[in-house]
Order: C-alpha cells, then sequence, then structure tokens
C-alpha cells in the first residue's frame, strides 16, 4: 500500500487534532497519573525530568502501536484481495469522519471504546506495580512506556488511522502524531500539579474552542475524499461520477 503524501498527512492531522482538541478528556484521564507520579518525586529528581521521562515513555509506546497497527494493514492490504482493500481504506475513511464529528460536539464516545483494551492492560499493569513510584529518569521513561498501554478511547480512535495507513513506518508516524498532540494538555497538567498554570490551562482550552469546528469540518472532508476513494477503487457504481472523482483526489492522487 502507497498511499500519497497527502493522504498520510490527512491521517496524521487528524490524529495530532484528536489529541490536541481532546484535553478535557486528556486531562480527565491522565491527569491522576501525572499527579501521582509528580507527588511522589524524590527530591533528587528534577520535576522536569521526570516528567521528561514519562512522556517520552508514553510517546514511544504509541509510536509502538502505530508501527505495528501499520505492519498488521499492510499485511492485509498486500494481500491484494480487492474487498479487504476497499474496506481499509472505508475504515480510514469511516474514522476520519467520527473524528472531524466528534469536534462539534462531546467525545463521549471515546469512553464507550476504551473497554476494549482491558484484556491487554490486564497483562501489562503487573509491570506498572515495578517501575510505581519511579525513582530515577530512566524508572520515569519505564513507567511512560507502561502508561502508554492504558485502555484509552482517543488512542483507540486514532489506531484505525495507523492500520490504514500505508505500512509500518507511516503507522508509526500518525500515533506519534497523535502522541505530540497530547503534549500541550498533558504538560499544562504538569505544570497545574505544582499549584500554578491552572488558569493559564483553563486559559489555553478556551483558546481551542474556535479551532475545534474548523479543524472538524476539515477532517471530515478528508473522511469524505477516502470514502470516495474506497468506492472508486471498489468499482463502486456511479463512483467514477466527477463530483466524487473530485472528492477522492484531495487526498488521494
Amino acid at each position: 500500500m502507497e498511499p500519497q503524501l497527502t493522504s498520510l498527512a490527512a491521517q496524521a492531522f487528524a490524529a495530532f487534532t484528536l489529541a490536541l482538541v481532546g484535553g478535557l478528556h486528556c486531562a480527565g484521564m491522565c491527569g491522576g497519573i501525572v499527579g501521582a507520579l509528580q507527588l511522589n518525586r524524590p527530591r533528587e529528581v528534577s520535576a522536569a525530568r521526570l516528567a521528561a521521562g514519562y512522556h517520552s515513555g508514553r510517546l514511544a509506546s504509541y509510536t509502538l502501536a502505530g508501527l505495528l497497527a501499520g505492519v498488521l494493514g499492510a499485511a492485509l492490504y498486500a494481500a491484494d484481495v480487492m474487498p479487504v482493500q476497499a474496506a481499509l481504506l472505508a475504515v480510514g475513511g469511516v474514522m476520519l469522519l467520527a473524528i472531524g464529528a466528534s469536534m462539534f460536539g462531546r467525545n463521549a464516545w471515546l469512553k464507550r471504546i476504551e473497554p476494549a483494551g482491558a484484556w491487554l492492560w490486564h497483562f501489562i499493569s503487573p509491570l506498572a506495580r515495578r517501575v510505581y513510584p519511579p525513582r530515577t529518569g530512566w524508572q520515569a521513561l519505564a513507567a511512560g512506556l507502561v502508561w502508554g498501554w492504558i485502555p484509552c478511547g482517543m488512542v483507540y480512535a486514532a489506531l484505525p488511522l495507523a492500520l490504514v495507513a500505508g505500512g509500518p513506518l507511516q503507522g508509526a508516524l500518525v500515533m506519534l502524531a497523535f502522541g505530540l498532540g497530547t503534549l500541550p494538555n498533558m504538560l499544562a497538567v504538569d505544570v497545574a500539579v505544582h499549584g500554578i498554570g491552572r488558569a493559564g490551562q483553563a486559559g489555553a482550552a478556551r483558546s481551542l474552542a474556535w479551532v475545534r469546528p474548523l479543524a472538524g469540518a476539515a477532517i471530515i472532508v478528508f473522511g469524505i475524499s477516502g470514502l470516495a476513494h474506497a468506492a472508486r477503487v471498489a468499482g463502486v457504481a456511479g463512483s467514477e461520477h466527477p463530483a466524487i472523482a473530485l472528492f477522492a483526489r484531495i487526498c488521494h492522487h
């Protein structure tokens, strides 16, 4: 599978924006983890070093998950079975539509899909107890690596984009973009834990309010483009209509 750069850029943009504007979900889901890690921080380890460790580990886990999803997607696409290829393209389009639409309202659907990863966390959670609370920068990195696998609806919403990104590297880039999108909100939580910046965090959330509908509209267009491309690949009747071809060319040449 060799998607055009514009398609990969659309998927990475959607993943990044989902994480960036999902600040309340991030704060609610992971704010307690940040608080626990920082409030149990040993004096000899700076708050910045601890944060750098666990956030780096968290982003590494997201990137690895994206790589694995990209491997699976590329293997399915390489089977050269047209219905499978068309279905993968449609999955990407549908997820873009869902992510875009969610930016016009609440993200309650994200919480509904979180139990899907509970089985994996059952096997990984014992590792968390070995590195909590982290006493060194390296232990903070290990804690972040484990943290990245905690069941999270936003992660599960972004992973299908990595699945259809085109390969391992592309999938990894999509989930790295997602991880980078979480950083502003999570760093704000880090600052808030130290008793400053709470007003700044609320102000940052308000400043993103106008971004949500604009980003949502753009991602919906990307989703329509993906579905139009899937229809053309599958040879759906009427998919050669000029309007459908025009939408398909937005992200796929």
